[in-house]
């Protein structure tokens, strides 16, 4: 009986934790060029802890990316951007000052 309600416990314990995680969507502009670049992104950022969704646009030179905020945070996504030798602004002006990825 006492493991019954300790599992029913962790049970309604970890649903509870589970109902409080929130996703939030937050957009970069990159300085890339390409579908090469278009493809490191892809193949990378959605392995990022917490990562739901990424959508690129090459025209746009933009990310936007859905996460768990419970488990990452917009400048660990910038980060991990950065990480693959990419530029990362806040507005699509600001990008366009950058040179692309080559």
């Amino acid at each position: 009986m006492k493991k019954i309600l300790i599992a029913l416990f962790t049970l309604v314990f970890a649903g509870s934790a589970m109902a409080q995680s929130k996703t939030e969507t937050v957009t970069f502009y990159v300085n890339f060029h390409c579908e090469m670049c278009i493809n490191k992104i892809n193949k990378n950022i959605p392995h990022e802890k917490g990562v739901r969704r990424v959508k690129t646009s090459l025209k746009d030179k933009s990310i936007t990316i859905t996460y768990n905020t419970r488990q990452t945070n917009p400048e660990s996504i910038r980060k991990a951007i950065q990480k693959l030798d990419f530029v990362v602004t806040d507005t699509y002006e600001e990008i366009l000052k950058h040179p692309a990825v080559h």
